[in-house]
């Protein structure tokens, strides 16, 4: 491929990927997936997925571009489906079209699938491109690559901090530490993911909706999970009275199955209880997210508090981190930082990170990276 060719290829791959980023999480326990047909180096079909159980993104670029896919260069995002699951395999549609090119950013992450697209379209002599702008593919379906291949949620942890690292003072008050232009990025946040996360103190301290406020997402609202093993929520809190408790999930011990609160939260019409053991003053944190996949929850966002964030950060089961820091400076011993847990012991086992980057957002930073986690 010469370096015109591999110019073509990107250049149409990125368009493909701005249309994957159009998903909204409808799509979940799919991935956000792109496609775009060629031909003469025109743009003939455009689609995504945009609907678990519905069309994936190649079908809707093959209807738009009717009888000039024939011959024609198919990008997408994500190598095509070769079996039949909720819609039949896309590879026949493919074929049935008349395509003559396939170009590929990401291969199905899921082994028993790999590949396998790959091998049905050159069988049936079609040329097949792939790696072209793979890690911006890759980036789309961070969060499928895990749920398909842990089968466990890909999890994210929000912080937002002073510029001594404190998430409240020593008080508890919390509200609001960072800027205008930082909440509206949380929106945007939430909007892609599937459930946000936080522990029964947050929700007794702020009373937090955790819904998405903005945007066309707004109803596609996420699941919001509470960690609270002592049943300590008021009965009055927003996450189980306001018009979205459908989609509150407690978690709690298995303890307080015939505890007359238990009992309430139960009979409120759409909140679900999940009962977990709780051994040595915390739960697994793998089972809860086992919990989590079993409900195809295929991301999920932490928002707090400390104590929550820290067990998953002892656990190394968190995937990626946003850290907004705000140009103030709170003081104080007893103000809470964002990573409780038992900690790292020696200053060379901090964890490092991956992919890190950082931007302004209004008057605060936003820090953005991955946890690189020791393999043994």
């Amino acid at each position: 491929m010469n370096d015109h060719e591999l110019r073509l290829h990107e250049k149409f791959m990125r368009i493909a990927i701005r249309l994957a980023k159009r998903a909204t999480r409808a799509v979940s326990p799919n991935p956000k997936v792109g496609a775009v047909v060629v031909s003469g180096n025109t743009i003939v079909g455009k689609g995504y997925h945009k609907q678990s159980g519905g069309p994936h993104a190649e079908i809707f670029a093959l209807r738009e571009a009717g009888e000039k896919s024939r011959n024609a260069t198919l990008y997408i995002t994500l190598e095509p489906c070769s079996t039949h699951g909720k819609t039949p395999p896309c590879t026949d549609a493919i074929v049935s079209a008349g395509i003559k090119t396939v170009v590929i950013g990401s291969i199905d992450p899921n082994p028993k699938h790999a590949g396998k697209a790959i091998d049905i379209l050159t069988g049936h002599n079609i040329k097949v491109k792939t790696g072209i702008l793979e890690n911006e593919c890759d980036e789309l379906i961070e969060d499928f690559r895990v749920f398909t291949t842990c089968r466990i949620p890909f999890v994210i942890v929000k912080v937002a901090t002073s510029l001594d690292g404190k998430i409240a003072t020593h008080t508890g008050k919390s509200k609001w530490i960072t800027s205008p232009d930082s909440r509206t990025m949380v929106q945007r946040i939430r909007s892609g993911v599937d459930a946000i996360m936080v522990g029964a103190t947050t929700v007794v301290r702020d009373n937090p909706a955790l819904t998405i406020r903005h945007g066309r997402n707004k109803k596609f609202q996420p699941y919001r999970i509470i960690i609270d093993p002592e049943l300590i929520i008021p009965s009055d809190s927003t996450v189980v009275s306001d018009p979205y408790k459908n989609r509150t999930v407690i978690i709690t011990c298995d303890k307080n199955m015939q505890s007359e609160k238990f009992r309430h939260f139960s009979d409120i019409q759409g909140i679900k209880m999940l009962t977990l053991p709780f051994m040595k003053n915390t739960f697994s944190t793998q089972s809860i997210l086992e919990k989590l996949a079993d409900m195809d929850i295929v991301s999920v966002l932490i928002e707090g508090g400390g104590t929550t964030v820290g067990h998953f950060f002892d656990n190394h089961l968190i995937d990626k981190v946003y850290c907004f820091i705000a140009p103030k400076i709170i003081g104080g011993r007893n103000a809470p930082g964002p990573f409780h847990g038992y900690g790292i012991a020696d200053i060379e086992n901090a964890v490092q990170f991956e992919k890190f980057n950082w931007k302004k957002c209004g008057q605060d930073i936003v820090l953005c990276g991955y946890p690189r986690w020791p393999t043994t």
